[in-house]
């Protein structure tokens, strides 16, 4: 006795392109996954950068505060004086934010380390 075997090949074809069809979405969604998660731990790192560089300028902005008892008090709430505070703050934030960044061994490497293995990221 035969086996009738002609829907076979159609079954075969269905099955074949169910089957890429699955991989190529679960191919999907691991990489949006993997992005997801690099883009949260990049998020993570530059709150950790952010953080450490607003504690090196409070650090400055003290120092900065000491070195004021040695400074003439005269036009003290002066115009050229505000425009020195401004653009000194300015200066300070981007000194801060540099020194945050060039640390290899840094504060916020150690937030996001820490961080990460808190939260298991």
């Amino acid at each position: 006795m035969a086996m009738d075997l002609t829907g076979l090949g159609t079954y075969t074809d269905y099955m074949t392109d169910a089957n890429r069809v699955n991989t190529e979405n679960l191919q999907k969604k691991l990489e949006n996954a993997a992005k997801t998660e690099e883009a949260e731990n990049e998020a993570l790192l530059d709150a950790c950068k952010q953080f450490e560089a607003y504690l090196w300028e409070q650090i400055y902005k003290e120092m900065e505060k000491s070195t004021k008892v040695f400074s003439d008090e005269e036009d003290e709430e002066g115009y050229a004086s505000n425009m020195v505070d401004y653009f000194s703050d300015t200066v300070i934030q981007q000194i801060s934010s540099q020194t945050a960044a060039e640390q290899s061994n840094s504060l916020a490497h150690m937030l996001y380390e820490q961080a990460k293995r808190n939260y298991n990221l």
